[in-house]
């Protein structure tokens, strides 16, 4: 039953590093006031901590718990009292208004949950009075008293968000932000290979980008309270040594600016809208055509279902674009990635990892399992093959026996190898063995793709028919097609089924009814207006004149 019941508590704690919507904002939380750290039953904390937290962060609180060794990042050590949200300065010890927030909101990009909606606010009092006690000899020394740290946050500088944010590049590029970060915040400056946390973790610095995956929050306030404060812990310093500020403040506009909007994409819709063109559909990705359709942020996770499953994806989401025209179909695919892996050592290696290995949630460290910069990228279409012959789905996870998928690959190693079709067709019936490819002779598909700035952008495309027949995915304008998507992060020691996933969704292929038929509604409301018009005015006419008397209708106005 033990056993058992830490299976679920993972499955648990790994939803939440799923991607969501919108994370709360860290500062705009309500905390209410403090009590009397002399009235909170800490030992009320400590029976919640062993219902709800030991696992995770151990019975001692220094982060091995059993299921400790299939998370990343690691849970908190709290014997050591380092945080990395905080309202204090660098080195010291948080606030309890701070932990408030951090249990509350949970952290993103994480498997720290939120607690809010579970955790009453006496409860979570009670909580933090027992974390503390991890650390006591830090907590109760007033040399250390935290409320005595507390960050000086300064007033806004005057000037408009534009002049703000173009300061703060000069000041981005000044303090060599970039080495970390990169030139667009997507987290692959040319340091992010060397970078380890306190632990002698591998660590990646923050990519902009994936805004949910911000620890902290992402208005221009809580950035500049980390430039302030620093992350403790990891190589994140703080800059209110070094950075006056003003400049501060100037870098927080730049910062927030590199941050996408989210309105910018349509995200879990549930449908891509392809769109129909005339003319020879477009291989570069960087096309102008490819702006007229529009985009679809798809959310992916972790492979999870078959051994050696896979919690700990690099690609979190994929931004997805479909056009068509009448005898072909080609998808846009773009996700970030700090490295183009194009090299993978040894294929047959990759395959014999991908199906072979029978662990379940491997060790990531010390043990190694997950080999960094082993196996090239790769992105993957997959279609059911007969899509519309029954409304129950083949398992997103390549099908099911019976109901078998077509799978459309590119992989980064054959373009750049200049491999033809760097694009493959492959065929699978089931997750217990890998797909097969199609016959040379029926390898249709093509592909191209470019990485820039930490990020690829692919195009996959095949005719909407095969010569196949019925052994592959048929196409059609006017369908609704169910379609998934896989992402292998060679950096990350992805390859076979230890991959990014995104569940069944659907493009649809309906053609837009030409402006003729909008043309030919108006004018029948026109007509129908028209007539209901004259015919009034006949009917006036006729009471006017006593025409209608007959019909019981006096002479005289009609009202």
């Amino acid at each position: 039953m033990k056993s058992r019941s830490l299976g679920l508590l993972l499955a648990g704690v790994l939803v939440g590093v799923s991607p969501c919507g919108a994370a709360a904002q860290w500062l705009e939380m309500r905390v209410p006031e403090r009590p009397d750290p002399a009235t909170v039953d800490a030992e009320a904390g400590q029976r919640i901590y062993e219902e709800r937290c030991w696992f995770c962060h151990g019975e001692e609180g220094d982060g091995e718990g059993p299921v400790a060794a299939y998370l990343w990042p690691k849970p908190r050590d709290f014997t050591m009292a380092s945080y990395k949200l905080r309202t204090t300065m660098s080195g010291e010890l948080p606030l309890d208004e701070d932990l408030y927030r951090t249990i509350g909101l949970g952290i993103a990009g994480t498997s720290m949950p939120a607690w809010q909606s579970v955790l009453t606010e006496e409860q979570r009092w009670q909580v933090i009075a027992y974390l503390k006690s991890f650390a006591a000899d830090l907590f109760e020394d007033e040399f250390f008293d935290p409320y005595q740290a507390v960050a000086e946050l300064g007033d806004r500088p005057d000037g408009s968000r534009e002049e703000l944010v173009a300061a703060g590049k000069i000041v981005y590029e000044e303090n060599q932000c970039w080495e970390c970060h990169g030139e667009l915040g997507r987290g692959n400056g040319e340091r992010v290979s060397d970078l380890t946390d306190d632990w002698n973790y591998p660590i990646w610095p923050a990519n902009l980008g994936e805004q949910w995956k911000l620890k902290g929050g992402r208005t221009v306030e809580e950035i500049y309270l980390r430039l302030t404060t620093g992350l403790d812990g990891t190589p994140m310093p703080s800059f209110e040594a070094t950075v006056s500020d003003e400049h501060r403040w100037q870098l927080a506009y730049f910062i927030e600016s590199l941050i996408p909007d989210a309105d910018d994409v349509s995200v879990g819709s549930g449908i891509i809208t392809g769109r129909r063109v005339e003319g020879p559909l477009p291989d570069d990705p960087d096309a102008p055509e490819w702006e007229l359709a529009s985009e679809v942020r798809v959310p992916l996770t972790g492979q999870a279902t078959f051994a050696p499953r896979w919690q700990i994806p690099a690609v979190t989401d994929v931004d997805v674009r479909v056009l068509f025209n009448g005898d072909d179909i080609a998808f846009r695919l773009a996700w970030y990635d700090r490295f183009a892996d194009t090299m993978s050592v040894d294929s047959a290696l990759a395959v014999e990892e991908g199906y072979g290995a029978d662990d379940t949630y491997p060790v990531l460290f010390p043990g190694g399992e997950r080999v960094r910069g082993w196996f090239a990228d790769a992105v993957e279409v997959m279609l059911p093959v007969r899509h519309g012959d029954s409304p129950v789905l083949p398992h997103f996870v390549y099908g099911s026996a019976g109901q078998p998928v077509d799978l459309w690959r590119w992989q980064a190693e054959r373009q750049f190898a200049d491999v033809v079709p760097a694009v493959l067709e492959l065929r699978a019936d089931g997750a217990d063995a890998p797909p097969e490819p199609h016959d040379p002779e029926s390898q249709r598909a093509r592909g191209s793709a470019r990485w820039q700035d930490g990020r690829w952008s692919v195009v996959i495309g095949r005719s909407l028919q095969s010569e196949d027949g019925a052994g592959e995915v048929q196409l059609e304008p006017g369908q609704l097609v169910p379609v998934a998507f896989h992402v292998w992060d060679g950096a990350n020691g992805e390859t076979g089924l230890r991959m990014s996933l995104s569940s069944w969704i659907f493009v649809d292929l309906h053609v837009p009814a030409p402006i003729t038929s909008y043309l030919s509604v108006l004018l029948v409301v026109l007509a129908a207006v028209a007539v209901e018009w004259a015919l009034i005015r006949w009917l006036g006419q006729g009471v006017a004149g006593g025409r209608l008397e007959r019909f019981g209708l006096p002479a005289g106005e009609l009202r």
